[in-house]
C-alpha cells in the first residue's frame, strides 16, 4: 500500500491507495484478456452441452429441470460470491470462478459415461462460477461514476469477442472432434485464465479512504453475514433496480431457457448452424455495447432505459411471428440490442448507489435478481413449448416487457438519481 495526500474542501486528507492503481491501464488490459478467454471457454462448453443432452435423450421437460438446477446453484452462490470478492479481493474471486468453470467442463466431457445424472451433477460447480460478478466488481473499482457505464460496456464488448468466436469454434469442434473434446478444450482455456489471474491480477483493486477501510473491516467480519446483504437491499435505488432486473429476467429466461431446444427441434439447426447463429448474436451484442457510451452522453439514464426496453418489446413481438431462424435472427436484432443496453444501465446504476467496498456485493445481488426468475421459468417455458408451441413463449415475453415499458415511461427519473 502507498499513501498519498489529496486536497478536498480546503483540507488535506490521507488516502491509502492500492499499488495496482498506479497502472490501471495495464490492469484493465489483463482483465479484458481474461474476460475474452472466458467468453470463448464459456461458449465452447455451452455450445457442446445441448448436443450432449440431445444424444443422452434429454426431452424438453428434463431440459427445463436442468435449467432450473443451474438457476438454483447460481442463486445460492451469487450473494455469497459477491461478498467473497469484497472481502478477499478480485484475484481470489476470479481464481475461484475459473476453477469452477474448469471442473464443470470436465464433468460435461465425462457425461457420456455417466449419463443424465452426471449432467445434473455438472451443474453443481456453478455455485462458484460468477465471472460477471467478479469482472464487474473490478471494473467498478477502477472507474468513477462518470465513466462507470462506459467501463462496464467496454467490459461487455470484450466478453462479446468470446461470444462471437466461441459458438463458431464450438460448432466446428463438435462437428469434427465431438462434444467431449470440445469440453476438454473449454477446461484448458479456463486453466489458462487461472494462471493469468494468479500472475497478473493483484489481491485487491479497491481504492477507498483509510477510515472507510477500518470501518468496513469492523463491519464485514463474516462471509455469511446476511445483515450486510439486507443493508444493501434497504437502499431505495438498489431495491428498485433489482426489482426491474428481476421482472425483465422473467421474459429473458422464459425465451433463453428454451432457445437451444427451439433451434434444434423447430428450426432444425446443425451444430455449425447453431454456432453461426450464436456468433451472429455476439456481433449484435458487440454493436450494442459500443453504443452505450454515445447514448449515455446524449440521453439521460432513464431515457436510455426506456429506449432499450422498447427495443426488447419490439423484438419479442417479432419472435412470436417468426417461422424460421432467418426471421428469428431479425427479431433478435432489436431484442439483443435493447437487452444489452438495459443490463449495462442497471449494473451502472447499482454500482453508483453503493460505496466502493460494496461493489462486489451489489453485483452479486444483481445476478441473484436474474437467477430468481431463472428458477421458475424453465419448467413454465417447457410447458408452453410442448402445449402451445414456441410462439406462446414469444407472446408471453412481449406481454411482460410491454408492462415494463409502460412503467419506465411513467417514471420521471432513473432509479439511481
Amino acid at each position: 500500500m502507498i499513501t498519498v495526500n489529496t486536497e478536498e474542501s480546503g483540507t488535506r486528507e490521507e488516502v491509502k491507495m492500492s499499488a495496482p492503481r498506479r497502472n490501471i491501464k495495464f490492469l484493465m488490459f489483463m482483465i479484458h484478456v481474461n474476460y475474452a478467454i472466458y467468453g470463448i471457454s464459456s461458449h465452447l462448453q455451452g455450445g457442446a452441452f445441448p448436443f450432449v443432452s440431445k444424444k443422452l435423450g434429454v426431452d424438453p421437460t428434463t431440459w427445463g429441470y436442468l435449467q432450473t438446477t443451474i438457476a438454483v446453484a447460481q442463486l445460492a452462490g451469487c450473494p455469497i460470491f459477491g461478498r467473497f470478492g469484497d472481502l478477499y479481493g478480485g484475484r481470489a474471486a476470479m481464481t475461484l470462478t475459473f476453477l469452477g468453470m474448469m471442473v464443470e467442463s470436465l464433468l460435461v466431457a465425462m457425461a457420456f459415461s455417466g449419463g443424465i445424472p452426471l449432467l445434473f451433477i455438472s451443474r453443481a460447480p456453478m455455485l462458484f462460477i460468477h465471472p460477471m460478478t467478479a469482472f464487474q466488481m473490478v471494473a467498478s473499482d477502477l472507474s468513477d461514476e462518470k465513466t462507470r457505464a462506459d467501463a462496464l460496456a467496454k467490459l461487455n464488448i470484450v466478453s462479446t469477442v468470446g461470444r462471437i468466436l466461441g459458438p463458431t469454434i464450438a460448432g466446428w469442434l463438435v462437428e469434427h472432434y465431438g462434444e467431449s473434446f470440445t469440453c476438454v478444450a473449454a477446461a484448458s482455456l479456463s486453466a489458462v485464465c487461472v494462471a493469468l489471474v494468479l500472475v497478473f491480477i493483484p489481491v485487491s483493486t479497491k481504492q477507498v479512504n483509510e477510515e472507510k477501510v477500518e470501518t468496513s473491516s469492523q463491519k464485514k467480519t463474516s462471509l455469511f453475514d446476511y445483515r450486510e446483504i439486507l443493508r444493501l437491499l434497504r437502499i431505495p435505488a438498489v431495491a428498485e433496480l433489482l426489482g426491474i432486473k428481476m421482472f425483465c429476467s422473467v421474459a429473458f429466461f422464459l425465451l433463453n431457457s428454451m432457445m437451444p431446444i427451439i433451434q434444434m427441434e423447430v428450426f432444425n439447426m446443425s451444430p455449425q448452424e447453431y454456432g453461426y447463429f450464436g456468433t451472429y448474436l455476439g456481433i449484435v451484442y458487440l454493436i450494442c455495447f459500443s453504443c452505450v457510451s454515445p447514448l449515455t452522453k446524449r440521453l439521460s439514464d432513464i431515457n436510455v432505459m426506456r429506449f432499450s426496453e422498447i427495443l426488447v418489446t419490439i423484438g419479442d413481438f417479432g419472435l412470436a411471428l417468426s417461422n424460421n431462424y432467418w426471421q428469428a435472427g431479425l427479431a433478435f436484432l432489436p431484442r439483443c440490442f435493447g437487452d444489452g443496453i438495459l443490463a449495462t444501465m442497471i449494473n451502472s446504476g447499482l454500482s453508483k448507489g453503493v460505496s466502493a467496498q460494496d461493489t462486489g456485493g451489489v453485483m452479486g445481488l444483481s445476478l441473484s435478481a436474474g437467477h430468481v426468475p431463472h428458477m421458475i421459468t424453465p419448467p413454465i417455458a417447457a410447458y408452453l413449448f410442448e402445449t402451445f408451441g414456441y410462439r406462446s413463449i414469444g407472446i408471453g415475453c412481449f406481454a411482460i416487457n410491454s408492462a415494463m415499458t409502460v412503467y419506465l415511461l411513467r417514471r420521471k427519473d432513473a432509479p439511481s438519481t
